[in-house]
Parts: structure tokens; sequence; C-alpha cells
């Protein structure tokens, strides 16, 4: 270790990621458990962000790994995913380039809407799945820092998830009893559940105000007379 790290003072992460609350504007600090504590929705709020700026990164590093190691998906690859890998890994063999590069860019979607005035739940499943992660990440970040133990960081978030999500028919794409329950036309129709499948991950849910951007919407090119 040189003498300028020795001399270099320790990262205050608690006060750093407080400082990261502010850049949450679509929810009031009451969407995370607080009990009276003023600094813990501050530090469930900032933790979002610091774990979205982690998640965008790292998903570049994902997709230029999926363009080098020549395995074509996820599954066919040998290399190390940061994010990807933290997708239902059943579906890994349909994690390509493609893929890829639309769950980048619905993570930036969700996650910027953070930011706005108003909140606007996730536009698509791909979207619900990249905010899942992030609240996920915001967990361990917080651990790992030692801001919060494993049974208190659950409840940070409990109020955030009721106020973010419209359902969460995502978190069934990580249950092993339920393989396959994307493709029963019946099962869907039982519980109204939006389309499941990963090729319809990217594709608008509903009529809500939220929108998925451009860049996953793929129309066919019309054909000259």
């Amino acid at each position: 270790m040189s003498d300028s790290q020795l001399g270099e003072p320790e990262v205050d992460w608690r006060r750093w990621t407080m400082d990261h609350a502010k850049l949450v504007r679509a929810f009031e600090s009451a969407a995370f458990a607080a009990d009276g504590d003023e600094e813990t929705p501050l530090l469930a709020a900032g933790a979002l962000i610091m774990a979205a700026t982690q998640i965008i990164d790292e998903l570049f590093q994902d997709i230029e790994t999926l363009a080098t190691d020549g395995g074509g998906s996820v599954a066919d690859s040998e290399g190390a995913y940061f994010v990807l890998e933290d997708l239902p890994q059943r579906f890994a063999h349909q994690y390509n380039g493609r893929f890829a590069r639309n769950f980048h860019v619905a993570t930036v979607m969700v996650t910027g809407r953070l930011s706005a005035e108003q909140w606007m739940p996730p536009a698509s499943v791909g979207e619900a799945l990249a905010l899942y992660l992030v609240i996920q990440r915001a967990q361990y970040l917080l651990m790992d820092h030692e801001l919060f133990d494993r049974e208190g960081v659950r409840e940070l978030y409990l109020g955030f998830e009721d106020a973010a999500f419209e359902d969460i028919d995502h978190e069934w794409l990580y249950r092993a009893d339920m393989d396959g329950f994307e493709n029963d036309k019946e099962f869907a129709a039982r519980f109204g559940s939006t389309d499941m499948r990963v090729q319809s991950w990217f594709q608008p849910t509903d009529d809500g105000p939220a929108h998925v951007h451009a860049f996953s919407i793929d129309l066919e090119a019309p054909k000259q007379a």
C-alpha cells in the first residue's frame, strides 16, 4: 500500500448514501420504513440511486462480455456476468446481446423515473425486473457497508414496493415450482397476468402513463409494392 493510500480518509458511506437521497423525487420519505428515525428513509432512498447507478454501469460490462465471449447467450457463455446472472436463470439461453441491450434501456428508463416529480410504475416486465434487482442490490449495499443488518434491511422497502409496483407477477419468474407458467394460457386467463414470455418482457404491459423506450419496439418493415 502506498503512502498516498495510507493518507486517504475512509469514505463515510452513511453520509454518502444519504446524500444520494435527494435524487429520489418521485417518493416521499414515508415510502420507506423509518420508525421516527430521520436518517433511515434517506439511507433507503439513497441506496436505490447508488444501486441503480452500479447496475447500469455493470450492464455495460455484461453487454461487452456477451459480445466478446462468443457464446451467443448467457447460458452458452463461460464469461462472468454481474447483472444478467441475477435474472431468472431458467431463461438464460435467451439472454443474448439484443436482450442485454433491451434490459439496459429498461433499467435506465425505470430508474430514471425515480428522479421525476411523479412516479410511473414499470411499463414492462423487463422494467419490473430491473427495479426488482435495484431493490435487491440496494439492500446488499446497506448490509455490505454495515448500515443495516439482514433483518432490518428487508423492512426498509416494503412500503416502497407496494407503491412502486402495480403487481408482483415478475417474482413468479424466479419460482422453480412455477416453471412453464408463462406459456400456460389458462393460468394467464385465471389470474389476469400479463404475457410473461421472455420475448414480451420489453413490450408495454398496459395503457398506463409510463411508456417503454422506442428502442425496444420492433416494427415490421413495410414491403414495397
